[in-house]
């Protein structure tokens, strides 16, 4: 027992003995400690596992989205090749210090974001009774306001936000290129949602990302699987046909059959 409790209070410190302050070890720590916020052992798996499942079926759907996006683009895909090659080169490892110079690869990934928001429902609750001012549809002046009693549950269709025209031209279309230079102004794209109930694995799941397909766009290029297109089909109509979005636990594009090719250096 004396060497169990040795070994999990060494896992709750770093080397130098100062103790960790990431989310796990704070889970950990609240569930060996006595106090008001104590979590039994039912909280602490339930709340591991949670945060566990929610940065893998979101990143990998996106994932799935981008690739899918970039197979039937192929204009597209060479140009966030090209920056790959001039940022990381075609030998060396990727680094943390490359992550801000990798614009374009990062944006075709929020594009996707925006287009399969994995979290397709954001519901919250006022504390308060709440007047809410929204501008009128798009063409028509004015504002109208929404009365919001306290207690109530409201709920923000996030596929409706991010296809909404007034924030984003051509809602429709595919286009990495609208966040250029614009990258960490994302209020209108809350897939990660705002404020303090914001996404925690927010910058993790960016960097997870950007180093993903960094490693793999550099060696592979990403074309439609053969198998899966109809005799003279369309990229954009295999697309229609193939990623139809589709609600899981969470959303996501239904199907994404790719092939990789091996670029020759």
């Amino acid at each position: 027992m004396q060497k169990q409790v040795r070994e999990r209070k060494a896992a709750l410190t770093d080397t130098d003995g100062q103790e960790r302050s990431d989310v796990f070890s704070l889970l950990v720590r609240a569930n060996e400690e006595d106090g008001k916020f104590t979590l039994d052992a039912d909280e602490l798996i339930g709340n591991v596992f949670g945060l566990l499942f929610a940065g893998h079926e979101t990143t990998a759907h996106v994932l799935a989205a981008t690739l899918g996006f970039l197979a039937i683009y192929p204009d597209m895909q060479q140009e966030v090749y090209e920056e790959i090659v001039n940022v990381v080169g075609l030998e060396r490892d990727t680094s943390f210090d490359d992550f801000n110079n990798l614009e374009k690869v990062l944006s075709v990934f929020y594009e996707a974001l925006r287009l399969y928001p994995p979290g397709y429902l954001m519901i919250r609750q006022a504390t308060e009774d709440t007047i809410l001012t929204i501008p009128n549809a798009q063409g028509e002046e004015g504002t109208c306001t929404i009365a919001i009693q306290e207690g109530a549950e409201v709920v923000v269709d996030m596929v409706g936000v991010h296809y909404n025209p007034r924030h984003f031209p051509e809602p429709n279309k595919y286009k990495p290129s609208r966040w250029y230079g614009n990258l960490q102004d994302l209020e209108a794209m809350t897939a990660f949602s705002i404020g303090p109930r914001a996404c925690i694995g927010r910058k993790f799941a960016a960097i997870e990302a950007v180093c993903f397909l960094t490693l793999l766009l550099r060696d592979w290029r990403v074309e439609p699987a053969p198998s899966s297109m109809k005799p003279g089909e369309t990229g954009e109509e295999w697309k229609e046909r193939m990623m139809d979005a589709k609600v899981f636990l969470t959303l996501g594009p239904g199907s994404v059959p790719v092939r990789l090719v091996r670029r020759e250096k």
